[in-house]
């Protein structure tokens, strides 16, 4: 494999800790056909998967479908705009890895992702910005990486992934690249040990170093 050029970053769980306004946000929405709120743990294990899955999972048919999904980027939204934060050492971490292109790469919607990133402080961290709308298919499908790694035109095989869920090590390593699963988010480390991430790390802070090891020295 080449070595680590650009660095694809999953959003919520990831980068930004929206679990609580995330949960809120799609009990509210169930609520809006008569369902009944869903445990928290329960949704917050959801988080990173396309929503469309999510519905199906629970039984959800197309018709209200529509309606909690409206009804959830309308609260998604309205969250965001009230405030989003980012995980602790995050700042950091990207500050250490200013001497590369970054994306972010997620099932949301592109522009509640630029949003949330705008309103966090960290949007002119990154180059590019991949949604959810942005391709055909959606993690865990390689094709949001792919995209990502051309806007940034760099192999997807020179590109490292790094996400808290089995999606995003599954889009990662369908796509050729290599992946980190982060311990601080909402998968479980068993999900992304058994979706074979390359390597695991439980703070933001060991992030650049292992990108500078797997980094060739191209000096003399």
């Amino acid at each position: 494999m080449s070595g680590v050029r650009a660095v694809l970053f999953d959003l919520d769980g990831t980068l930004l800790d929206t679990k609580d306004e995330w949960v809120r946000a799609f009990n509210e929405a169930l609520a809006s056909v008569g369902r009944p709120p869903l445990p928290a743990a329960a949704v917050a294990a959801q988080i990173g998967t396309p929503f469309e899955t999510i519905l199906a999972s629970i039984g959800v048919g197309p018709d209200d479908g529509a309606r909690v999904t409206a009804t959830f980027v309308r609260l998604e939204h309205e969250a965001i705009r009230r405030g989003v934060r980012a995980f602790p050492g995050i700042r950091e971490m990207l500050d250490g890895l200013r001497d590369r292109p970054l994306a972010t790469v997620t099932n949301k919607a592109t522009d509640s992702a630029r949003e949330a990133l705008r309103v966090a402080g960290l949007e002119d961290r990154f180059r590019a910005i991949v949604g959810g709308d942005a391709t055909p298919r959606k993690k865990p499908a390689p094709d949001p990486m792919l995209r990502a790694a051309e806007v940034l035109q760099v192999p997807p095989d020179a590109c490292l992934v790094v996400g808290d869920t089995e999606n995003d090590v599954r889009a990662g390593r369908a796509a050729g690249a290599r992946t980190v699963g982060v311990t601080w988010g909402y998968g479980s480390r068993r999900a992304l040990e058994e979706a074979r991430a390359h390597f695991l790390i439980e703070a933001p802070a060991a992030l650049p170093p292992l990108v500078r090891a797997l980094t060739p020295n191209t000096g003399p």
